[in-house]
């Protein structure tokens, strides 16, 4: 039996925020398909906004080098969608890890969860150009038949 995940990537400042583009990319480690969503974020009276695109793939690449689908959801063949919202520091630390919406199922909510925690710290190759940056990040456990 294939296991298939896939994770997107919201970033949401603290106050304004406005879509980008959806992107799609292909992981190299799994044949899953992942979708990259970004937010940007500028205070709604500055003239330019922000591109946080590479921070998108930063998260992504580290996620799905981490998470890994937990044999008892395996065994329960249990399914479904985990939104994580975190905090992400200047210095790449991550903090305030939490569940903004449940898979259903409490193993793949805390899988989801566990996976974050080991992200931290980040590497930011940019500055975030803020002290803090709310994230969500989904991440879907499917198994394949």
């Amino acid at each position: 039996m294939a296991v298939s995940t896939s994770t997107n990537a919201e970033t949401e400042p603290s106050s304004a925020q406005s879509a980008i583009p959806e992107q799609t990319t292909q992981s190299d480690q799994d044949p899953a398909q992942i979708q990259v969503a970004a937010i940007s974020s500028a205070p709604s009276d500055a003239p330019t906004k922000r591109d946080y695109g590479w921070l998108s793939e930063v998260i992504l690449r580290r996620v799905e080098e981490l998470k890994r689908y937990p044999a008892s959801a395996r065994a329960d063949q249990a399914e479904g969608k985990v939104v994580v919202k975190a905090v992400i520091d200047e210095n790449g630390s991550i903090s305030e890890v939490g569940v903004f919406q449940s898979s259903g199922y409490p193993m793949l909510d805390e899988a989801a969860i566990q996976t974050m925690r080991q992200a931290a710290p980040l590497h930011l190759p940019h500055p975030l150009g803020q002290s803090r940056m709310t994230i969500k990040i989904p991440m879907n456990y499917r198994l394949d038949r």
